[in-house]
């Protein structure tokens, strides 16, 4: 049964991509760019339904760039080369050191020790340690840091890839703690400063750090009791408890002894990178701070390049980099900013419900294409559309920004969603499985913010 619908949906994307490419190109839309559309439709269907490895679906999406003139041969391949790709080999270089070190084992015992009381438990454990991280620094750098830890852990209890439920949870876990917690402040992720810097060049109304918190925080506080209730409650668990895995650290650790100088290295390194995501990353990129410090663990002898190659999963990082690939020929032809046109210059609406249409557009947008990307092009429309309505743009600005930010379904929308991804205990159909839930309750959560909570701080829908 779930083959044959994998096949269907492969074969649904293989005939709209034909489709597509036959029909003429809709007005104010160039062929380059409805020749996106089918390339981006293509890749989904195969990325969905995996009927290609992942890695190939990506490089099939690159090579078609220039084959279908969407994109020159030379600009396609630079794209390849996004700093997202490498901010995620750094941090696996920085994971496999961890993994590879013991230092990971001695952070997982601290963590099982403090909230490994039952398999749920760490399980919430894991959430709300990612939300809080990814408050002060990039949601990327914690799933990062994260990543060695939940794998260490799932390889003690003998989780078995693609088949533990509780194994694809764990990972689940660390992904979506630090997705929901990076739209709480400007440390998260860099769409939040976007949406801020277009709302004072706009409109001259600039949000300060405190404000934005107070704005934003009720959306990952509820989202996050939300799912760690459903982790205690309502998913599915296969195992009875985790006393294994908290007796094999204890005895791992006292047969290491006392921290080894490699660790003691990469304890260093990665104090230096850390503070480096927290105070420079205004001055250095992230992505440069990851590869400096994957370069750091070489440096001073903590990993070999094989202990590197057994351990990064390369598959992910050609899809992610496909992915961003055919996302970014989205952006570039103008595909996506005319399907937003399209999308709101054909309703006539309340503003409220203005509002809800653009947090549903805004956050399946970011599914396929990056979160800073998909606030740079619907903020803009959002706020000529805005004006008609007369609503508050500090609102429209807070309506893009925070669904943005919210990528749970498909492991190329987002860095953790991939780093996630590449351990290799869930398929993208899990994701999808239970990105839709978790998408459709942050729609939920929207309308209760908006309805309730903005107002009651002075925040009002319309001027």
């Amino acid at each position: 049964m779930f083959g044959q619908l994998k096949r269907l949906i492969a074969a649904c994307g293989i005939l709209f991509f034909i489709v597509i490419l036959l029909l003429p190109s809709p007005e104010g839309l160039s062929i380059a760019g409805k020749n996106s559309f089918a390339v981006f439709v293509l890749c989904l269907s195969l990325w969905i339904s995996q009927m290609l490895p992942l890695s190939v679906t990506g490089l099939l999406g690159i090579a078609l760039m220039p084959l279908l003139n969407i994109l020159g041969v030379e600009e396609t391949f630079a794209l390849f080369g996004n700093k997202a790709i490498f901010f995620i080999l750094g941090a696996l270089i920085l994971a496999a050191g961890i993994y590879q070190t013991g230092l990971g084992t001695r952070i997982a015992s601290k963590i099982i020790g403090t909230f490994g009381k039952s398999p749920r438990q760490l399980l919430v454990g894991i959430l709300l340690s990612s939300g809080f991280l990814s408050c002060i620094m990039p949601e990327h750098a914690v799933a990062a840091l994260l990543f060695p830890i939940v794998l260490e852990v799932a390889t003690i209890l003998e989780l078995k890839p693609l088949e533990s439920n509780y194994g694809k949870l764990l990972f689940f876990a660390m992904a979506w703690g630090a997705i929901v917690g990076g739209i709480t402040t400007f440390l998260g992720g860099a769409r939040n400063l976007l949406a801020v810097g277009l709302l004072e060049k706009q409109y001259n109304i600039s949000i300060g750090f405190f404000e934005w918190i107070k704005y934003s925080w009720p959306m990952p506080a509820l989202l996050l009791a939300i799912i760690s209730f459903m982790m205690t409650k309502v998913f599915e668990i296969d195992i009875s408890n985790i006393d294994k895995a908290d007796q094999e650290l204890k005895k791992r650790l006292e047969k290491a002894g006392e921290m080894s100088i490699k660790e003691k290295k990469l304890s260093v390194v990665l104090f230096i990178v850390i503070c480096s995501w927290l105070f420079l990353s205004q001055i250095i990129d992230i992505s440069v701070i990851a590869i400096l410090g994957g370069v750091l663990t070489f440096v001073a002898g903590i990993v070999e390049w094989q202990d590197i190659e057994d351990y990064i999963n390369w598959s992910v990082l050609l899809m992610y980099g496909g992915a961003i690939v055919v996302a970014t020929s989205l952006v570039k032809t103008g595909a996506t900013e005319w399907l937003s046109e399209i999308f709101f210059a054909q309703l006539e609406l309340s503003p409220f419900i203005f509002l809800v249409c653009l947090v549903i557009f805004t956050n399946l947008l970011t599914e396929g294409v990056s979160n800073v990307a998909a606030v740079a092009i619907v903020l803009p429309l959002a706020y000529s559309i805005g004006e008609a309505y007369s609503i508050n743009p500090i609102i429209i600005t807070l309506s893009v920004a925070l669904p943005g930010g919210l990528a749970f379904m498909l492991p190329m929308g987002t860095p953790p969603n991939a780093i996630a991804f590449s351990s290799g205990f869930y398929r993208v159909q899990d994701a999808v499985k239970f990105g839709i839930m978790l998408d459709i309750i942050a729609w939920l959560v929207y309308i209760l913010v908006a309805k309730f909570y903005w107002p009651l701080i002075g925040l009002q829908i319309t001027l």
